[in-house]
């Protein structure tokens, strides 16, 4: 008896872990370049492992937690300032403690004059170093489909100022995920030169969270937990009525 109550007890845990990570998902489901996670379940339920570190029990464990870098639906803005990045690649920008990357292009200029994401790290050039751009009105701004920047001058002239760093990963599996859109490489990953993208002026790539699959697994999944709360609840009653029989003289 005790086996299935910490096996139920194992299972309302990990539902409840992916009902956070859904809550989680569906809450960014406005966020500019946010990219969902998925959870993936196992149990141990094979040889040596069941009847030794499991002792006999069938737990049932979140796996796996990965984030689905699939692209999300792409609004026009006609904000200069807004990019997407149509195909494969990531933005690097400067976080508090080192590079990170992003598909987040809700892009602004701040009090340094430095072109930086809407939640304040400077986005970086190809040389790794911040972009300056000259004190213009936006509309004067133009970026390129390799992520080239140009002030617009009159009678169509143009200056570059700088290019995007825009690069893959070659293991996206080794993305960890930080806070807000932005991700950081773990041992073993590496940034590679981005090829196959192009930058669209104008344009925000959406989350790629769908709100109606994310309603249904969160039920799915409350459904589950309450299944296995019932089943908990069921083992607390046979234990008092046993506590009870044993009191018989």
């Amino acid at each position: 008896m005790v086996s299935g109550k910490y096996s139920a007890l194992a299972g309302a845990i990990s539902r409840e872990q992916a009902i956070a990570n859904l809550s989680n998902n569906m809450a960014n489901v406005s966020t500019s370049g946010y990219k969902k996670s998925h959870i993936s379940f196992e149990s141990i339920l094979q040889e040596k492992t069941q009847t030794g570190a499991a002792k006999g029990i069938n737990y049932d464990r979140i796996g796996k937690n990965f984030t689905d870098f699939s692209p999300g639906p792409v609004r026009m803005t006609e904000n200069p300032l807004d990019i997407t990045i149509q195909g494969e690649g990531f933005l690097k920008v400067q976080g508090p403690a080192g590079i990170l990357y992003t598909r987040r292009g809700d892009l602004a200029i701040n009090a340094a004059g430095e072109l930086a994401t809407s939640n304040g790290l400077p986005v970086l050039d190809t040389g790794n170093s911040p972009i300056s751009i000259p004190d213009t009105d936006i509309s004067s701004i133009a970026i390129g489909d390799d992520g080239t920047i140009y002030t617009l001058g009159p009678q169509g002239s143009r200056a570059e100022v700088a290019q995007l760093g825009v690069v893959d990963i070659d293991d996206k599996l080794k993305l960890k995920r930080e806070s807000d859109t932005t991700f950081s490489l773990e041992t073993g990953a590496a940034e590679i030169p981005g090829e196959n993208f192009r930058i669209v002026q104008g344009g925000l790539e959406l989350s790629n969270v769908n709100m109606a699959e994310g309603m249904a697994e969160m039920i799915d999944n409350y459904r589950t937990f309450e299944t296995y709360h019932k089943v908990l609840k069921s083992y607390q009653t046979i234990s008092e009525q046993q506590e009870e029989l044993g009191t018989l003289a």
